[in-house]
């Protein structure tokens, strides 16, 4: 009894002595989070001698925090979001990780188990199988057949077995999504420290047939055919004014009230960007204005945000709106507009029909006239529609600030 408790002990000061001064190996790993119970969304991630953990996800790299030690385990703040991975190294094995990713905004289904594996970084290119080929454009339907059901496009990339793209909706696109094909089945995911997304399907036939996995709380079915002329409803024809004046009051980060329109915007021309800072559109497009504005600011651009949040009090509002201005060096105004919800906000801006996104911008011209306005956003991960959204948008900013 003796020797098994000295045995124990030994063990504890090992794996506390060790976290202390080296948590992780360095190196690549592979990262396993277990989808409600029935599938794993697989995500690699690397170490660097600095203990920096970064996230591959598709075409972006996803950023972390400084670990913290929290008794016998190691935290890893994500950079844009509340959330992060708590976990523990193996004590009989460093290749091993096994802990929760944590949404603390969400009162259920907030961690998800997770594991990891260190591994060689070599890639490995599956050549046991005939691939189907999954390139190109797809119509889409999510929740078919139900009264919830909706339309987006399917954009896929492949080579051999690996394929990468997207969906957009009317509302935005899913972001970056990578994986893997093998025989007729399609795997695609998404894990960015906001989105857990897991998109499974079979080609039928001509037909995709499949599910979508949204972290442990959200699942439906989603089919797909090859369609090259298939598009989506322009997203600025969603979003329209019901009543002739466009305004608002809202506090600043000081507590005081801001009004709009005011004295200082007159004769500017104004984009009013609705987000919120969970939201990884709205941060694709802040990227996006943070350009804009440093562009066009001196010429006469002015951007305005309202950012509706998860925390129910103020204070808490304010300070993940800070951290967001602080973490993307956001040189614009951000407003706090309440709680995260499409009804709150639709009702704060009732000169519209309705805000059905995060993000929405609202485009102003010098008179003061509302002259556009964009639900949604489609973000790096879509490519030349990416591109394109750019280049008319500025032109459109070119053209108010001349006329």
């Amino acid at each position: 009894m003796k020797l098994s408790q000295l045995s124990i002990l030994f063990i504890l000061l090992f794996i506390h002595s060790f976290v202390q001064a080296n948590p992780l190996k360095v190196g690549s790993w592979m990262g396993n989070l277990n989808l409600q119970n029935t599938h794993e969304l697989i995500f690699q991630f690397e170490v660097d001698p600095n203990q920096k953990i970064t996230i591959k996800n598709g075409g972006e790299i996803v950023e972390m925090k400084d670990y913290q030690i929290e008794n016998d385990s190691i935290k890893f703040y994500f950079t844009n979001f509340p959330n992060y991975l708590i976990f523990k190294v193996d004590p009989l094995n460093e290749n091993k990780l096994s802990g929760y990713f944590v949404n603390p905004d969400r009162k259920k289904h907030s961690r998800i188990e997770f594991k990891a594996f260190f591994v060689d970084d070599t890639p490995v290119i599956d050549i046991r199988y005939k691939h189907e080929n999954f390139d190109g454009k797809w119509q889409v339907t999510f929740n078919p057949n139900t009264e919830d059901q909706y339309p987006a496009i399917g954009k896929f990339e492949q080579v051999n077995n690996k394929i990468t793209g997207t969906f957009l909706t009317e509302t935005g696109d899913y972001r970056f999504l990578k994986g893997t094909v093998i025989n007729n089945e399609l795997k695609l995911t998404s894990f960015d420290g906001a989105h857990v997304f897991l998109f499974t399907a079979h080609l039928i036939n001509d037909t995709l047939r499949g599910e979508f996995l949204s972290g442990n709380h959200w699942k439906t079915d989603w089919i797909g055919v090859r369609n090259n002329d298939f598009t989506l409803k322009d997203p600025d024809s969603l979003t329209y004014m019901v009543k002739d004046d466009f305004k608002f009051q809202f506090k600043n980060l000081n507590g005081q009230n801001y009004v709009y329109p005011n004295q200082q915007l007159k004769g500017k021309v104004v984009i009013v960007q609705i987000l919120g800072t969970w939201c990884p559109n709205c941060l694709d497009e802040t990227k996006f204005y943070n350009e804009l504005y440093d562009q066009f600011h001196n010429d006469g651009l002015e951007i305005i945000g309202v950012a509706y949040e998860s925390p129910e009090n103020f204070e808490d509002q304010v300070e993940r709106i800070q951290r967001y201005i602080d973490n993307k060096s956001v040189p614009y105004p951000i407003l706090v507009g309440g709680r995260a919800s499409k009804t709150i906000t639709s009702k704060d801006f009732d000169m519209l029909n309705k805000v059905s996104s995060f993000p929405t911008s609202i485009f102003i011209n010098k008179d003061g006239e509302v002259v556009k306005i964009h639900t949604g956003f489609n973000g790096p991960g879509t490519g030349e529609i990416y591109e394109e959204y750019k280049i008319e948008t500025i032109q459109m900013i070119n053209r108010l600030l001349i006329e």
